[in-house]
């Protein structure tokens, strides 16, 4: 499915020196999902990347919205997998987008026909399931082989979450002599991603391969770019690491409620697994019991999902509100009335090789920050006195976080101060430098 938001017209911003207009087709499974956040990171981009006055070519799934942005031109394509293809339907009927009866009478039947074999295969190859949305490739790459051959791409920009993303731009590289470059939101060979032997072998073998074909792989954190540098030595040039920022969207503060008593805490997004708040609640458990803090002083509050086992436990607390996932702006909103912005990581390995997109969001809305992290450069990233890290497991050092945090917003001198100017990330400078 095609769709143009705006003529192309000649703009001289966006000549390069050879006189030829600058294209990027930036290939991202994910756009313009709500509570999505490697759709929110892909729309950055995208935002970054107009504003850049660069036309934009976006391959994406099905499932994904367009956004309003400039000289962009959209082709949504459907996976094949029978399971993805009834799921991207069901993204788009929530918007009000369902494709036409006769378009989705075809492909309903197509897939039906060769979906089901291929979801069943994708799941034996993958020994029981992935994220990856490998049938998706079948489809977009001669999409994707014709948009090379057809037009002047400057740049294959390609980013995840799911890596077949990376698989159509390293084969429409084979066609084409613009820039092929990959950003991983998360590793690929990931500590605890891929445990099995098989598994192991066979993601070695497909980021060896990537990396190969790319002109730049780019990791976002400088431990995952180092391992990759370790693991594939001989393309060691081609690799980097580069933290991204959010977009700022400069959100227009919510009006705070003054004569409220209490201090919120606020995390944006879901709880799941070791990342949870039960360490959390019992060192506050434990400092209402000694006198440290008085109950009814502090609320903390979840935007977003809680899949965690014991979630009526969370929701029994009196101290704790849960707010259903929202649109990312909305979300924001709701987080400029917070006095405090909680992070939270895994216990595992996991947490050393990535860093959670939302720290850009929460440096973006200027306020204190607790991080229950593993993550060093998360810390070395946030040098302020308004960021108070604890290691995500260290019931000692999470205490000592929450009583910092709650003196330093205690004290008035500090309530105004800003962290922004020290922290923000430029995304449209980090955009600018990756393309050159």
């Amino acid at each position: 499915m095609k769709e143009s938001y705006k003529e192309e017209q000649p703009n001289d911003n966006n000549v390069n020196h050879l006189g030829a207009y600058e294209t990027v087709l930036f290939i991202s499974y994910f756009t313009g999902i709500d509570a999505n956040s490697p759709a929110e990171w892909a729309d950055d981009r995208l935002r970054a990347i107009t504003k850049e006055d660069h036309k934009l070519i976006l391959l994406t799934g099905l499932g994904s919205r367009h956004k309003d942005l400039e000289n962009q031109t959209v082709f949504r394509i459907p996976s094949l997998a029978w399971d993805d293809f009834n799921h991207e339907l069901r993204w788009r009927e929530g918007i009000g987008q369902k494709p036409s009866s006769l378009f989705l009478g075809i492909l309903s039947a197509l897939v039906f026909i060769i979906g089901k074999p291929i979801q069943l295969f994708t799941k034996f190859i993958t020994r029981g399931g992935s994220g990856g949305k490998w049938s998706w490739i079948a489809l977009t790459t001669p999409v994707c082989i014709w948009l090379v051959l057809t037009r002047k791409i400057t740049w294959l920009y390609c980013t995840g979450g799911p890596p077949s993303a990376y698989i159509v731009g390293a084969l429409a590289s084979f066609f084409s002599k613009a820039k092929f470059i990959i950003e991983f939101q998360d590793p690929l060979f990931g500590a605890e991603t891929n445990r099995s032997p098989f598994k192991r072998k066979m993601v070695t073998i497909i980021e060896r391969w990537l990396i190969s074909r790319s002109h730049l792989s780019v990791y976002v954190t400088k431990k995952s770019a180092d391992d990759a540098k370790l693991r594939y030595s001989v393309f060691s040039k081609k690799i980097i690491a580069n933290y991204p920022g959010a977009w700022n969207f400069q959100i227009v503060a919510a009006s705070k409620d003054t004569k409220r008593n209490y201090i919120e805490i606020l995390h944006l997004g879901t709880l799941y697994g070791s990342r949870n708040l039960d360490l959390l609640f019992q060192t506050v458990d434990q400092l209402y019991e000694k006198g440290l803090l008085t109950k009814g002083s502090l609320k903390f509050t979840n935007v977003g999902s809680v899949y965690t086992e014991n979630v009526e436990a969370y929701r029994a607390r009196k101290d704790f509100q849960l707010i259903p996932e929202r649109g990312r702006l909305d979300a924001l909103r709701i987080a400029t009335d917070a006095d405090i912005l909680l992070l939270v990581q895994h216990t595992d390995k996991r947490s050393d090789e990535t860093i959670p997109y939302k720290i850009y969001d929460y440096l973006n809305l200027n306020k204190p920050i607790i991080a229950l992290t593993l993550n060093q450069e998360i810390t070395n990233l946030c040098q302020v006195p308004s960021f108070f890290p604890a290691k995500c497991f260290d019931e000692n050092e999470i205490k000592t976080a929450l009583l910092s945090a709650i003196r330093y917003i205690s004290d008035s001198n500090n309530v105004n101060q800003s962290i922004k100017n020290n922290l923000l990330i430029d995304i449209q400078k980090q955009i600018s430098n990756l393309l050159e």
